[in-house]
C-alpha cells in the first residue's frame, strides 16, 4: 500500500442508457459531453482517474481525450454496473481508497465529493457512502479492503450491494443533487437548471 494517501477515482460511462434512448455520456451541457463534466470534477479531487467505458466508447474518448486520465473498456459492459465496476477496478494501481462516481450526477457539487474524502481520510477503514432519497450508494469511498469485493460484483448490482452488510459512515446529498439521468425527462429537468 502507498506510504502517502493515494485516491483512485473510478468513473462509470459504461452503460447503454436503454431507457434514454441515447448515450447519456454524450449529452451536451454548456459545450462538453456529460462524461467530460464528471471527468473534470474528478480530476480536481485526485489526478489518479479512470473512466470505465463500455457502449460508443470511441465517441467518448473522443469527448475526453484532451484530458489526464486513463480509459478502459469493458468488453462485457452490456452485463450491468457490477460488470463495469468490477473490471474497472481491476486495472487499478495500488491505492488506499476508490471514489466511484457515475458520469450522470452532474448537479453533484464539488464540495460533496471533498467531504466524502476527507471523511474517508478520519474513518479509513470505513466504506463513506452518499446518502440521499432515503438510501445510501455511489458516489463513495471504499478503502483498500474492499477490492476483493468489488472484484466479485456482477451483472447488474453496483457497489451499493456492499452497504447492505458493511458498516459505514454516509454524506447526506439533496434529493435535486443526487438526480441521475435515466429518462429523457431526466435529462430535460438537469439540461434546465443549467440554463438558469
Amino acid at each position: 500500500m502507498p506510504t502517502e494517501h493515494k485516491l483512485e477515482i473510478l468513473i462509470m460511462a459504461a452503460g447503454t442508457s436503454s431507457r434514454l434512448g441515447q448515450p447519456k455520456q454524450l449529452l451536451e451541457l454548456k459545450e462538453h459531453a456529460l462524461i467530460w463534466h464528471a471527468a473534470t470534477q474528478a480530476l480536481e479531487l485526485s489526478p489518479h482517474v479512470t473512466v470505465v467505458l463500455g457502449h460508443h466508447n470511441e465517441q467518448c474518448r473522443n469527448a475526453i481525450k484532451d484530458l489526464p486520465l486513463k480509459t478502459v473498456v469493458n468488453a462485457n459492459y452490456e452485463e450491468g454496473l457490477g460488470s463495469s465496476i468490477a473490471y474497472g477496478v481491476s486495472t487499478l494501481d495500488d491505492c488506499n481508497s476508490i471514489l466511484i462516481m457515475l458520469c450522470d450526477q452532474p448537479l453533484i457539487p464539488q464540495s460533496h465529493y471533498e467531504a466524502l474524502i476527507q471523511t474517508s481520510k478520519e474513518y479509513p477503514e470505513l466504506i463513506i457512502a452518499s446518502h440521499y432519497q432515503k438510501k445510501s450508494g455511489v458516489p463513495a469511498v471504499f478503502p483498500q479492503q474492499y477490492v476483493p469485493s468489488l472484484l466479485k460484483l456482477q451483472g447488474d448490482k453496483g457497489a451499493k450491494v456492499l452497504l447492505e452488510t458493511n458498516i459505514y459512515q454516509y454524506i447526506p446529498l439533496s434529493t435535486n443533487a443526487s438526480r441521475d439521468i435515466d429518462t429523457p425527462e431526466d435529462w430535460e429537468k438537469i439540461a434546465a437548471h443549467f440554463s438558469l
